[in-house]
């Protein structure tokens, strides 16, 4: 066996090219012997080689494809030196890129759909509730609950990974991440077998900005505005083999909120009227901080780190006014609640991968997650006379641990194909102390009662994957993924237990052509499975609304969901259009209902109703009429049928988004974003339609390096209001949330550093992806 060494420079600076792709192949043929990637000097060695006659092959993005004369090695000359590989631009490509300018708001990739955050000024100052409502076929209502094609049952993920930011609630976390922070918005709807079986909408996937090519470079945001201001940085460096990303954030806000409920009983007699009305606020501030490393060892033998803690703490305080036709115990009560809420969260990851050849890798992933949460809840109750009759103190801390193993292996084959297997271990354990301390002063009684439960949920999970080109056309990928739970849970407030077990085999297929490079037709299919979270399973009784109950249900299945779909895409010069006809069909599926009314008082809980049959069309395009005007719009209309407790709801819904720019010269430019929702059908009833749209004027100066930002949401409506009516034979309710979320924000944006010119792109790496548990609508 020999050896042939040899190293990759740039033919104008002379300076070595790392990680360019170099193929050792049989001489006068297409078959690769083996591959390997230039080191940070440049050089690469094949070793074990046997004796015959050779060429190699080099390619880098920027450079024209190199290839060596013929290479003889013998058993006399076993170790070869191949002379200087000297790379040259290629000058078109660079050309090409430099007409491009930037990307495109929206972008249709074989398995997802991307959302460029970084290029929709309106974001600048905003949150990621603001981003989110902006990406074609989410929408996001005014509590900050997201739905993916009208359906809530999705998995938000932070570059890839889980995170305890995200662990209690979705909608609080998002008002923690800057928007400034976010480089782009993946939209997954048919995830194939080797993302976790959960998620039966999808999965949303945020990418923060941040870079590891070689120099020291960052920028500087911040926001000050009528509700919110904010303040956070990015830090990137990278010298040879070690490249480090640091993000550190802050924020507060202040907002205003209303509610209201009408309820009318069928009763025997007159029928029952209750009423309530109240405001109130919610206010609060934390800070995050996330360092990443990354450390390659050579150009085979990669690792990487990561660290990210967050904390906060979050208030609100409001009155409600609840008046009734009957004294169930009281026609009137005055009803006023302060609350606050302080979690803590880490997240710690650790990678390994090895490369063998080019995209043939193995990696090894492990990620733990602890978030703790702190709970404090006052509640006073008073009557008409301004007696108080009920007193409520309530504190709860809870704790959820999460260790991830995961394991990937990649091979290549001929003809495009490539293998993909492994296997992952989730451990989850959640714990939870509560307290509630009650008192009737008119009656001088108290009690006090305890919420604690274990919670212990474990999968394992096997995947299998393969890619394939068919008949040179069609590119196909088939898979299936096996996943076995265990689920384990003590209640003691209601002497509850919970014990199952269960395993899915989730098959996966995907097959795409593109005509002519510019027209491209794909059709997927898929199945999953939706875990209920641990606050759906919870059957405390949480009863802080005088009117209205809420409890979990241990006795929930978890969801089967199939999911299909045909999507068209095309471009032309300045345009494009998406196109996805969509079928999902799910059985067991998780509804909130009310159960009826007891003594005055709405029994809420979660129950598996029956079936849901929901389909589509998905239409989003972009165009530039002209060089300053861009239009971007996204239109979802779909049909949900909802079957199950003895009832049935149809009804056609749409959510359109729409986003217009203009640059004006100078640095001058300005964009106008509209979300339009119309009523949801649900298994009860309706939730009623809402709408909000924002402005953005912006102001680029210092070459390019530092921006200002004026927007405002919704100068022209007091509130943004959202709401649900309950329709049933005893009763019919309608709730309404009011969001009075007009406001002005100023933001401020600063990149410093240099890149530099010649760095090799990043690489992009594995990571652990946790996209399962069912979070509740």
């Amino acid at each position: 066996m020999g050896t042939i060494t040899g190293s990759v420079t740039d033919s104008t600076s002379g300076q070595p090219v790392e990680f360019a792709t170099v193929a050792l192949m049989l001489s006068n043929s297409t078959q690769t012997v083996e591959g390997a990637l230039s080191n940070e000097k440049g050089q690469f060695t094949f070793s074990k080689v046997p004796v015959g006659q050779y060429q190699i092959t080099v390619s880098y993005v920027g450079y024209k494809p190199y290839k060596t004369n013929p290479i003889l090695v013998t058993e006399t000359q076993l170790h070869m030196t191949v002379p200087t590989i000297k790379l040259s631009p290629e000058e078109n490509k660079l050309k090409e890129v430099m007409v491009l300018g930037q990307k495109p708001l929206i972008e249709d990739k074989a398995d997802r759909l991307v959302y460029n955050a970084d290029q929709d000024i309106t974001n600048a100052g905003g949150t990621a509730e603001d981003v989110l409502k902006k990406v074609p076929s989410l929408t996001v209502d005014v509590d900050g609950n997201v739905q993916l094609r009208g359906s809530g049952n999705v998995r938000v993920l932070v570059n890839n990974k889980a995170s305890s930011l995200l662990a209690t609630s979705v909608a609080d976390a998002l008002k923690q991440i800057p928007a400034d922070m976010i480089k782009s918005v993946e939209v997954i709807t048919s995830p194939s077998a080797k993302y976790d079986a959960e998620g039966s909408a999808g999965i949303i996937n945020i990418i923060t900005k941040k870079s590891l090519l070689p120099g020291v470079h960052g920028n500087v945001a911040g926001m000050v505005g009528t509700q919110s201001t904010n303040l956070n940085s990015t830090l990137n460096a990278r010298r040879t083999k070690l490249g480090m990303n640091l993000n550190i954030g802050a924020f507060t806000y202040d907002v205003p909120k209303g509610f209201g409920m009408y309820r009318q009983e069928f009763a025997e007699g007159p029928d029952i009227i209750t009423v309530q009305d109240g405001d109130g606020k919610v206010f609060g501030g934390g800070s995050n901080a996330q360092l990443g490393l990354d450390y390659d060892l050579d150009s085979v033998n990669l690792f990487s780190a990561g660290v990210k803690i967050n904390q906060g703490k979050y208030r609100g305080e409001n009155q409600q006014i609840t008046t009734s036709t009957m004294a169930r115990p009281y026609a009137y009560i005055r009803n006023t609640n302060q609350y606050q809420y302080t979690p803590l969260g880490t997240d710690v990851n650790l990678d390994y991968t090895h490369i063998f050849n080019p995209q043939q890798e193995f990696t090894l992933l492990g990620q733990y997650s602890r978030s703790e949460h702190g709970n404090l809840i006052d509640q006073d109750h008073f009557t008409q006379q301004e007696e108080l009759f009920y007193v409520q103190r309530n504190t709860n801390q809870n704790v959820n641990r999460e260790l991830t193993l995961q394991t990937d292996y990649t091979h290549p084959f001929l003809n495009k194909a490539t293998l993909e297997v492994g296997v992952k271990a989730i451990l989850r354990r959640a714990e939870s102390d509560a307290q509630y301390d009650i008192r009737f002063p008119l009656e001088n009684k108290s009690l006090s009662e305890e919420n604690n439960f274990h919670y212990r949920q474990d999968v394992a999970a096997g995947y299998l994957s393969y890619g394939f080109t068919l008949a040179k056309q069609y590119a196909v990928k088939v898979g299936s993924r096996y996943e076995h739970t265990w689920l384990s849970g003590d209640f003691t407030s209601t002497q509850t237990s919970l014990n199952q077990e269960y395993h899915t085999l989730i098959p996966s297929f995907s097959v795409s052509r593109t005509v002519k490079e510019i027209h491209t037709v794909k059709a997927n299919y898929t199945q999953r499975i939706q875990r209920p979270h641990i606050f759906l399973l919870n059957p405390y009784r949480d009863s802080r609304d005088p009117k209205s109950v809420f409890f979990g249900n241990p006795a929930l299945d978890p969801e089967l969901t199939h999911l299909y779909e045909l999507g068209y895409s095309t471009f032309f010069k300045t345009s494009s259009i998406m196109a996805t006809l969509y079928l999902r069909k799910i059985d067991n599926a998780i509804q909130q209902v009310t159960l009826g009314i007891d003594e005055g008082v709405a029994q809420n809980t979660f129950v598996n109703a029956g079936k849901l049959l929901s389909y589509g069309l998905n239409l989003s395009g972009s165009t530039k009429p002209v060089p300053s005007l861009s239009l971007n719009g996204n239109l979802n209309a779909y049909y949900n049928r909802l079957q199950g407790l003895g009832g049935l709801a149809t009804g056609w819904q749409y959510n359109l988004n729409l986003t217009t720019g203009y640059e004006f010269g100078k640095g001058f430019s300005g964009q106008f974003t509209g979300m339009f929702n119309s009523p949801r059908v649900t298994l009860q009833g309706r939730a009623l339609a809402w709408q909000q749209y924002s402005l953005a004027v912006k102001k680029e100066f210092w070459e390019k390096k530092a921006s200002l930002t004026l927007g405002v949401n919704n100068p022209f409506t007091k509130s943004v209001n959202f709401g649900q009516e309950t329709v049933t034979e005893a009763f019919v309710q309608t709730n309404e949330n009011r969001n009075f979320n007009r406001a002005v924000r100023l933001s401020f944006d600063y990149k410093f550093g240099r890149q530099k010119a010649s760095a090799s792109p990043a690489r992009k790496k594995k990571v652990i992806r946790n996209d399962d548990v069912k979070q509740g609508e």
